[in-house]
């Protein structure tokens, strides 16, 4: 399958959340998700609960990394989580912008000076937040053509990036600047505008900037399918899950990273997005509704109006063959992602009820 991230913001399933009640026990917890899983048809489910302080309030997975294999899924596997790398891309620019190697604010012909004089006269004002928006007027993703043609190419990402910020770049918007459109085109060029940066300080792209600097090495984050452990899924045409392996038929494209290729371990990943819960200017910046308090969407993160919990973020992301949800309480102190290597909207339906679940175990009170 060539269809790239799912778009939804994960807000299904925190509007009306269950009463509030004792956080699940190690054996509940498990219980309730090979319960889930059944119920929903998962090959594989897996589900963590991590405070502001990066310690692991609940941890399970159930099923098995391949249908059929009955080699069942562990705890420290990593899973593929789509477009819930962008909130990750938008942080890397963060962290440029920390050390001065960016800024905010810069449009799109400061960000490629190499394409601007044959850049269209209507990007010239688009900045990098309209970027990490979904407001810049790019649209949705690359032409089919694209996708078919790039699966297996042995050109550089960065080299297909730049490509498409040439291609895309030289011609009139798709959609209105400043106008909300999902666009996971836009997170491929904000990555070819990182690609730049990172070979101004010695990296290859965007990938080995990420990897070096972003994330603590020896966790298990990686671009493209795991290479180990739990496999992605797709329906056959008789309705049964079948494994897609570790190959190019297993993702999208490679150039797709910035916009969402990125695997990681359950814990790994909310521990390191604990660190909203205590943010810093950039983390504020990146969970502000852009460009104004009526906005639903910040930096990679969706913002779902606040109930019983206070506010909360989210996000789902999907290449089709996994699903990955994660919720973040601030007020709650709490961060939770739930995963499957089994995407179907029954299983997405499943995926954000039981995260409502979870958030209303683990809470601690009740917001105003």
């Amino acid at each position: 399958m060539f269809r790239s991230m799912m778009a939804a913001v994960a807000a299904l399933g925190l509007m009306a959340l269950p009463t509030l009640a004792a956080p699940l026990t190690e054996v509940e917890l498990q219980e309730k998700v090979e319960t889930v899983r059944e119920e929903a048809g998962l090959v594989a489910l897996g589900a963590v609960v991590v405070d502001a302080d990066g310690e692991v309030l609940g941890l399970a997975v159930s099923g098995e990394r391949r249908k059929g294999s009955g080699d069942a899924v562990q705890p420290g596997d990593a899973w593929h989580i789509g477009s819930n790398t962008k909130m990750l891309t938008a942080l890397l620019y963060g962290r440029l912008v920390e050390q001065g190697k960016a800024e905010w604010g810069d449009t799109l012909p400061e960000l490629f000076p190499d394409l601007a004089e044959d850049m269209s006269p209507a990007w010239q004002d688009v900045t990098i937040e309209q970027l990490f928006s979904h407001r810049s007027g790019l649209a949705a993703n690359p032409a089919t053509t694209w996708f078919l043609t790039h699966r297996d190419s042995k050109e550089p990402v960065e080299a297909q990036r730049t490509e498409l910020a040439q291609k895309y770049l030289s011609k009139a918007p798709d959609g209105k600047v400043g106008t909300f459109q999902y666009s996971n085109l836009g997170y491929m060029i904000a990555g070819a505008a990182i690609d730049r940066i990172a070979e101004r300080q010695g990296y290859e792209n965007y990938e080995a900037l990420f990897l070096s600097t972003l994330v603590p090495e020896g966790e298990g984050w990686g671009f493209g399918p795991p290479q180990e452990g739990v496999e992605g899924h797709a329906r056959n045409l008789f309705g049964q899950w079948k494994s897609k392996g570790k190959g190019s038929a297993a993702d999208n494209p490679a150039a797709l990273g910035p916009a969402g290729t990125l695997h990681v371990p359950l814990v790994p990943h909310a521990v390191f997005l604990s660190r909203f819960l205590t943010p810093g200017p950039t983390e504020e910046k990146l969970m502000t509704p852009y460009p104004d308090a009526d906005s639903d969407y910040a930096f990679g993160w969706g913002m779902i109006p606040p109930g019983k919990l206070g506010p909360v973020l989210g996000h789902s992301g999907s290449n089709t063959m996994w699903l990955s949800t994660v919720h973040l309480l601030p007020e709650q102190g709490l961060v939770i992602i739930v995963n499957t290597n089994s995407f179907s909207q029954k299983a997405a339906s499943a995926l954000n009820s039981f995260s409502a679940e979870l958030a209303a175990s683990y809470a601690s009170e009740e917001s105003d």
